[in-house]
């Protein structure tokens, strides 16, 4: 289900975008919601996709082999 444009304003590479390519971007991609805490994906899964937070954070972390959380980025 194509997405409203309006979701890329303020996003710097859709700006980058004329008209025409950002609305064929839009017609393929998908907006999702998540609460805090959720995951957003695991490593595990394949990369078959890009994604862009619009608002709040996100906290990348790998376990290393004691199970200890290694955080690669935010937090």
């Amino acid at each position: 289900m194509p997405i409203d444009v309006a979701l890329f304003k303020g996003i710097e590479m859709f700006e980058l975008l004329d008209d025409d390519d950002r609305q064929a971007v839009a017609d393929v991609v998908d907006a999702i919601k998540l609460n805090a805490g959720q995951t957003l994906f695991r490593r595990a899964s394949l990369a078959t996709h890009c994604s862009v937070v619009r608002q709040g954070s996100v906290e990348l972390f790998i376990k290393d082999t004691a199970g200890q959380r290694i955080v690669l980025y935010g937090g």
